[in-house]
Formats: structure tokens, sequence, C-alpha cells
């Protein structure tokens, strides 16, 4: 019987968080629940994981960001994304079209040339 493997979002978690705050600007809380909308269900979200990013983007000048006080709520660190992070997100898509070529490489031997154990 096959298990129900979770997957850390990992390495391409900055990349999401790139793309979702070029999007729309959108404060921390946000971007944890659009990334949980938009991502399968069997990749783990770390919150923690995502607040450092974004601190981290915030420091290397890739976001910036602003207080803002919602209607009736408390004040929120609202995100946006700077030139520094468009140029950023750019190198993640080529990034990612690689790794997707190889990938269906991958999947294209798999296909043609299925091990005997398969």
């Amino acid at each position: 019987m096959a298990t129900i493997r979770a997957y850390q979002t990992g390495k391409h978690l900055e990349a999401f968080i790139l793309l979702v705050i070029a999007r729309q600007p959108m404060h921390g809380g946000a971007v944890v629940a659009r990334l949980r909308a938009i991502l399968p269900t069997s990749w783990t979200i770390d919150d923690g994981q995502v607040y450092r990013l974004l601190r981290s983007l915030e420091a290397d000048q890739a976001l910036e960001s602003t207080w803002v006080t919602e209607t009736g709520g408390a004040p929120v660190r609202v995100y946006r994304i700077t030139a520094r992070g468009r140029a950023r997100l750019a190198l993640w898509k080529e990034d990612i079209e690689l790794r997707m070529q190889s990938l269906r490489s991958f999947l294209a031997l798999w296909e043609n040339d299925r091990p005997l154990n398969h």
C-alpha cells in the first residue's frame, strides 16, 4: 500500500512568495493563505519559514513593506515587490523552466524505458 507523503515547499518557496506579492501586495498572513490555496495540499507550508523569507527578501531589497491599519484591526505589514524583486523573480522563472525541462526528460525516459521492477 502506498503511503501519502508530505512535501516541503523548500527551495521554491521564495519564488512563490515573490510571485504572489508581484500579483498583489499583501501582508504575511495573506501570503500564507494564498500559498495554501495555490500549492498542492501535500506540500507543507511552514508559517515561520514564510515570515523569515519575507524578512530576508526585504533585507535583500527584493521586497519593501509599510505598516497599514486595516479597518477596525491591528496594523499589518504589507509587502510589495521592488525592481530588484522582479529581477529575482525572473531568475526563478528561468530556473523553474530548466527544471521542468529536466523533469519532462525524466518522465519521458520513465515511460519509454520502464524499469524492470516497476
